[in-house]
């Protein structure tokens, strides 16, 4: 099932099914509560073009903001995953790096240096808006563990996917694969306007 949560700290799972149902729900009316802002690691990481950022400040604070897990070598889970961002800013256009944001962190931060990334970034067509992450693997551990709780290390995963308005403080999340019209269809309830706070 889709979860929706606006409480510090709390970890989200949904199934495809779940994203599709809830997003017919969620566009009928639902709304979440007024919340406190999420607690996220302000992490120093860097980007794939090897510029040092603050997680949290530079790349999450008062955006919404579709956030996966990934790693360079992978030759399944993160191939759909590439090609769901890939489609993803494709039909999210104009509002990609202005309104939305993308963001995709390595889980295997050893290997996956900056140029590994921006490679990984070419194969997908990377647009400005959507942000490559690798850094230091103590401080990748510190995003890994909050968002997933797992530690980096290449191998199977699941296909998270993050979707928050972390102005409002709300998150969706699904340990499945999602189609990237579904996360577009999130991403709209999430930035509606006359949603209640």
């Amino acid at each position: 099932m889709l979860n929706e949560s606006n409480v510090p700290g709390v970890r989200l799972a949904a199934s495809v099914m779940a994203i599709v149902s809830a997003t017919l729900l969620l566009c009928s009316n639902v709304n979440a509560q007024q919340a406190p802002k999420l607690s996220i690691p302000d992490v120093v990481v860097q980007d794939h073009r090897g510029q040092k950022v603050h997680f949290y400040s530079d790349l999450v604070k008062d955006k919404v903001v579709v956030l996966n897990f990934f790693y360079t070598s992978c030759t399944y889970t993160c191939t759909l995953q590439g090609r769901t961002f890939s489609k993803l800013q494709s039909l999210l256009q104009d509002r990609l790096g202005k309104s939305v944001y993308l963001i995709s962190v390595t889980t295997d931060p050893v290997r996956d240096s900056p140029k590994q990334l921006r490679s990984w970034a070419k194969r997908y067509q990377l647009k400005s808006g959507w942000t490559l992450v690798t850094g230091d693997e103590s401080e990748i551990n510190k995003l890994l563990v909050h968002f997933t709780g797992s530690s980096a290390a290449p191998g199977m995963h699941l296909p998270v996917t993050f979707v928050v308005n972390d102005e409002k403080g709300t998150w969706i999340s699904s340990t499945e694969a999602v189609a990237p019209e579904q996360l577009f269809k999130t991403v709209d309830y999430l930035t509606r306007e006359d949603k209640k706070q």
